[in-house]
């Protein structure tokens, strides 16, 4: 009870903490990519600027519409957050071993709590009661309903591949460079790069097949996240903020705020996936060694820079129309997903 209790304020504190770095970063790289300042005045080059936006954020007044469904319209933020954090539940952030995650199902049982998400905007629109927030729900449901399905795809080849649906073992397998006999594998893995460790035992690497759903991948969780250039459901453009135009103050800011965490615990999915969870990528032989241990300090370096990558993209691709992200969606990712998948189950 002690250690799930300590796990969930770690979870909980490095949530938050990744958001505030996350918001000042992505505010210091648009106003670079747009030769601005950014933040200055609060704090040393403006480093305190997001505790300050949210002291303001939670003293703001929220204002429900007259004609809103009260109750549904309160309930619809705190569904998206609480969605998306229980996920943090079933990856094990700082524990080793075993550690935090003793649910078989694993991967699985995460995807399904994001995807609740999708039923909270369809409330926060429906609560609104208002054109707008409707068609830009009806966009969200769209997307994320789309780009579950190569998400969906792309987590079977690993579960095949690996054998399991459990984090804590699909990163025991990329420290050990075990190969488990897959033709997918490169032949002379087990002998070489698994006792080199370290980059050469990620499963990127170790199974090039991967590298073809890596792309499709990425693009899903920028998709899932709603973030640009796939920010269709907001569309301040056209739909002047989408699902949530109606909220204001605290209530809005936890829609912001879930955004940040449902980037975070995807970026930390890839990372278990693809790039060896908390392993290190520097390999086992000279000197080495003395840093290749497996440390929670790689997992969050990795996943900070998926995160900045994310951001580096908003700021630099323009929005998708909606038949250019679905049609890439259905005609490009989840075909090239399935044929990925044909690989697996046949040489996997």
């Amino acid at each position: 009870m002690a250690e799930g209790l300590m796990m969930l304020f770690l979870s909980l504190t490095f949530t938050l903490t990744t958001v505030l770095i996350w918001f000042y970063a992505e505010r210091k790289l648009a106003a670079f990519f747009q030769d601005r300042y950014g933040p200055l005045h609060v704090g040393k080059a403006g480093m305190l600027q997001p505790m300050a936006d949210l002291l303001k954020l939670i003293q703001k007044e929220t204002i429900v519409p007259a004609g809103a469904r009260k109750g549904m319209f309160v309930m619809a933020p705190i569904l998206v957050f609480t969605s998306v954090f229980a996920g943090y539940a079933l990856i094990p952030l700082f524990s080793e071993g075993s550690g935090f995650s003793p649910v078989p199902g694993g991967f699985m049982i995460l995807m399904g709590l994001i995807s609740i998400e999708s039923v909270a905007i369809l409330m926060a629109a429906y609560a609104s009661q208002s054109q707008f927030p409707l068609l830009g729900a009806g966009r969200a449901i769209a997307q994320m309903v789309g780009y579950e399905v190569p998400l969906a795809i792309s987590l079977a080849c690993f579960f095949w591949i690996s054998g399991t649906t459990n984090p804590v073992e699909i990163e025991a397998m990329q420290l050990q460079g075990h190969a488990n006999g897959s033709l997918l594998s490169w032949p002379f893995h087990s002998a070489v790069l698994a006792e080199w460790g370290g980059i050469f035992c990620w499963n990127v690497l170790r199974y090039p097949v991967l590298l073809f759903l890596l792309p499709g991948f990425f693009l899903a969780i920028l998709a899932e996240s709603n973030r640009a250039p796939f920010d269709l459901p907001e569309g301040e453009s056209e739909i002047i903020g989408g699902y949530h135009t109606e909220y204001s103050g605290f209530l809005w800011s936890v829609f912001f705020l879930a955004e940040y965490a449902i980037m975070l615990i995807l970026s930390l999915v890839l990372v278990y996936l693809f790039f060896g969870g908390k392993a290190s990528p520097i390999p086992h032989f000279g000197y080495g060694h003395f840093l290749a241990g497996p440390h929670w300090v790689w997992l969050v370096l990795k996943t900070w820079l998926i995160g900045l990558v994310m951001i580096w993209i908003r700021w630099t691709l323009p929005r998708l129309r909606v038949d250019q992200l679905m049609g890439l969606c259905w005609k490009i990712l989840t075909p090239l997903a399935l044929m990925v998948l044909g690989l697996v189950l046949l040489f996997g």
